[in-house]
C-alpha cells in the first residue's frame, strides 16, 4: 500500500477489520465452550482473515479501485462492505434455529451497522470540508 492519502486509508480500513476479527472472536463465546472449542481447531480465525483479505482484493480489483483511487469512493466501497456484511448476518440470524446463534447473529447485525454508520460520517464530514471548485 502507497504512503498517499488513499494508502493510509486503505491501512486504516485494514486494521479496523483486524479489529472486528477480533471482537468476532470475543463474540463466539456467546455459542458457548464446545462451540468455541470446535472453531479454534478449525482455524477459525486464519480462515476468516485470509478469506476476508481475499474476498476484499477481489471487489477492490473488480471495482477498478486502487491506490490511486479518491478517499470518497473508497470510503464508500468501505460502507458499503459494511452495509452487504450486515445483510448477510440478518439472514443468518433469521434462519438460525438456537436462540444462542440468532443472538450471535443479531449482534454482529448491529456492529456491522455501527461501523457503515462510522464510514459514512467520515465521508460526509470529508466531504462537507473538501474545498469547492
Amino acid at each position: 500500500v502507497g504512503s498517499g492519502e488513499a494508502g493510509r486509508l486503505l491501512r486504516m480500513l485494514a486494521a479496523a477489520e483486524e479489529g472486528h476479527i477480533g471482537r468476532l472472536t470475543e463474540l463466539v463465546d456467546l455459542l458457548g465452550a464446545d462451540a468455541k472449542s470446535a472453531l479454534d481447531k478449525v482455524g477459525f480465525v486464519k480462515a476468516l482473515r485470509d478469506e476476508a483479505n481475499r474476498q476484499l482484493g477481489e471487489q477492490l480489483r473488480e471495482l477498478g479501485l486502487t491506490e490511486a483511487s479518491t478517499v470518497d469512493e473508497l470510503l464508500t466501497f468501505a460502507v458499503s462492505t459494511e452495509t452487504r456484511a450486515g445483510d448477510h448476518y440478518q439472514r443468518l440470524a433469521t434462519d438460525a434455529s438456537d436462540p444462542r446463534i440468532r443472538e450471535f447473529f443479531a449482534t454482529l447485525v448491529l456492529e456491522e451497522a455501527g461501523h457503515a454508520e462510522q464510514l459514512e460520517s467520515l465521508r460526509r464530514m470529508l466531504q462537507a470540508s473538501a474545498p469547492q471548485p
